[in-house]
């Protein structure tokens, strides 16, 4: 199998390209927040998502108009007018066919400006959303979730920002989202994964469940029947990241959360993520992050 480069799509790019003549319009904070004034045409993108790429931070879009195949972690979907995707940190996007009509509202917002919010320190909250990656949702619903993005970035390109009122704003709609998505009646069926994909979807929920115990690839590999080298092969050539490079991914998300949103103790956290002691936890914290716990919790 070809080794494939995934580029990634991060903010700090978008603030780099937001002189770019034909993508302006953007609306970027300090806080690491961004939305788009007006709709996409991704024939001028200026990330080529013909190619994989990794989102680096939380995403929602709405297709207004066009239509176009993409593939997220693996899977499928058909775009066009009235669906909606939503992107966690490390999905992998691209667009595999699109129209020249391709249009798309969006905006993304790094994991840790929300980190403090209570609905994204709940144990279950990247599972929903990766059940709702993608939704086909009736017009009606797509209005209500445009104009809503619409208020977004009303309040957001105010002079009197308020960071405040901007997280309530994205609590509203990350619940908003969850609610569609539980009480959509699309019964559709998707494309049968493939072998490779089953097993690596099966991880992913394997790991969502455990992985405040568990952070062994040993542990995986035997809740699927597989060898750990096996497993590590296929989730390799799935994601273009080890399983490692996944587990300590949403270990540190959920810590972060919990730094964030919680009055947990640092021990507290080392207990509640299975950590021996706070000093080993504190020691895997700041290997991924460049900053202590506490460090990260004041900043």
């Amino acid at each position: 199998m070809n080794e494939k480069k995934y580029a990634k799509i991060s903010l700090e790019d978008i603030v780099n390209q937001n002189s770019i003549p034909g993508i302006q319009n953007f609306i970027i904070s300090e806080e690491k927040t961004y939305v788009k004034n007006s709709s996409v045409n991704f024939q001028n993108s200026f990330f080529d998502l013909k190619y994989p790429h990794v989102c680096e931070g939380i995403g929602f879009a709405i297709c207004t108009k066009g239509k176009a195949k993409i593939r997220i972690n693996l899977r499928e979907y058909q775009l066009d007018s009235s669906s909606i995707i939503t992107l966690l940190p490390n999905y992998i996007i691209q667009i595999l066919e699109q129209d020249g009509n391709l249009e798309i509202e969006f905006l993304m917002f790094s994991f840790d400006f929300v980190s403090d919010i209570k609905i994204v320190a709940e144990a279950d909250f990247i599972e929903k959303v990766q059940l709702a990656t993608y939704l086909k949702i009736d017009e009606e619903t797509a209005l209500d979730l445009l104009e809503f993005h619409a208020f977004i970035v009303k309040q957001y390109k105010k002079t009197n920002y308020d960071e405040a009122i901007m997280k309530n704003l994205l609590i509203a709609l990350m619940t908003k989202v969850l609610l569609i998505h539980q009480e959509s009646d699309n019964k559709k069926k998707s494309e049968p994964l493939t072998h490779r994909e089953e097993i690596f979807q099966s991880f992913l929920r394997l790991l969502f469940r455990y992985y405040k115990k568990e952070r062994t690839i040993k542990f995986y590999a035997q809740k699927l029947l597989l060898t750990p080298s096996h497993l590590s092969k296929v989730i390799k050539e799935a994601s273009q990241r080890s399983v490692s490079q996944w587990i300590d991914e949403i270990v540190i998300m959920s810590a972060k959360a919990m730094l964030k949103s919680s009055d947990m103790t640092v021990s507290q956290i080392a207990e509640e993520l299975n950590f021996a002691n706070p000093s080993f936890f504190g020691t895997y914290f700041k290997k991924r992050t460049n900053l202590t716990p506490l460090q990260y919790k004041e900043s």
